[in-house]
């Protein structure tokens, strides 16, 4: 039902009457006079500020993640503060970026994706701000500022997932080897070379060959930081991540076979070559190894890294968080590296001229 509406006076707000004397709307209270249009005018202009602000806004509906980045990103709520946070599928703990609680993301480490054992950390993470200062000092062509508080704080604890390999190696090699032998006959000099064709054989037994499962992490600085105590490690429980970060793997064990292998026929290949001796020159002729019993298992192992960038270049820190063995490039400062450069030159041209000089008193010149 709408509701009934009539006229006002603007002046005295009492009820206007048309008169047909005048034709217009007229106010008996205070004799004003309004022309019907212009109190039609008025009487619209009033609904309209009647209605009130219309500050409506339109949602434009989120498309989602595509089917790319569906497989790429979770989002997870902070359990403390409520934040959503959004991360790479891989990531299996964290810290909430609102509130700094360690969160520990459900789902991400199950099924196929579970570790085996984690080895927990043993340093902390003053003893890898400690080690990184170490690293950095006396580094005399180091650029000032480098090593700032801001950076040290960087610094994070992170479990990179790794696979284990484990068999029985059995090796056969083949060498060409020589002997050479020289002796005079008359007004010749005669050398004689003994050819050999060497055979070596035998088992190893390979424990616990680690291979870095993740992308993310640079391979020759998680190789760098080893070895790492396997029989430390213990059965996986997320307890051991909060804290810290944690990532799942994103190479599986057959992406990794070929690294393995490969560090298994180095170690075969250096072993089989160290026991042969007595001749003049050695080279492999042929290696065959075969694999018995072998096992893969996937555990979780602790690393303090730092990334940070300098002169638009970036510089990535890695420390073994069980043993505390520490690798990292450092950056150089151009112009320290040209002064220092520049005194020694004058210092080596001081000290021959004084050399000089003192020569020229002696008489030797």
């Amino acid at each position: 039902m709408q509701t009934a509406s009539r006229y006002r006076c603007p002046c005295c707000g009492a009820a206007l009457v048309f008169s047909s004397d005048i034709q217009q709307l007229h106010c008996e209270s205070c004799g004003n006079s309004f022309p019907p249009e212009t109190m039609q005018a008025v009487a619209e202009a009033q609904a309209w500020q009647d209605q009130g602000d219309q500050m409506d806004w339109v949602p434009q509906e989120s498309a989602g993640f595509s089917g790319v980045e569906s497989g790429a990103l979770r989002a997870y709520r902070c359990e403390a503060c409520g934040a959503q946070i959004v991360t790479d599928a891989e990531v299996a703990a964290t810290s909430c970026v609102y509130c700094g609680s360690p969160s520990i993301l459900p789902g991400v480490l199950e099924g196929a994706y579970r570790p085996d054992a984690v080895l927990p950390f043993q340093k902390s993470k003053e003893e890898a701000v400690a080690a990184l200062k170490k690293h950095c000092s006396g580094k005399k062509l180091l650029p000032r500022g480098f090593l700032n508080g801001g950076m040290l704080e960087k610094i994070t604890g992170v479990y990179i997932p790794f696979w284990l390999f484990q068999a029985d190696a059995e090796a056969d090699c083949t060498y060409n080897a020589t002997r050479s032998h020289t002796h005079r006959e008359g007004q010749y000099m005669v050398t004689r070379t003994e050819h050999y064709l060497l055979h070596r054989g035998g088992s190893m037994a390979f424990s616990q060959v680690p291979v870095n499962g993740s992308q993310k992490a640079d391979d020759t600085l998680m190789e760098a930081i080893e070895p790492f105590d396997q029989q430390a490690a213990q059965p996986f429980n997320v307890g051991y991540l909060s804290g810290f970060q944690a990532q799942r793997h994103d190479l599986d064990a057959a992406a990794c076979e070929p690294r393995a292998n490969e560090r298994i026929r180095d170690s075969v290949n250096a072993v089989m070559a160290g026991t042969v001796h007595g001749y003049a020159t050695v080279s492999r002729a042929q290696a065959r190894i075969s694999l018995h019993h072998s096992q893969v298992r996937q555990v979780l192992l602790p690393v303090w890294m730092l990334n940070t960038r300098w002169k638009d270049k970036i510089y990535t820190f890695a420390m073994n968080g069980q043993t505390g063995r520490f690798i990292g490039d450092l950056p150089v400062d151009k112009g320290r590296f040209w002064g220092w450069l520049l005194g020694i030159a004058l210092g080596i041209g001081a000290g021959g001229t004084g050399l000089l000089y003192l020569l020229l008193k002696m008489g030797v010149l």
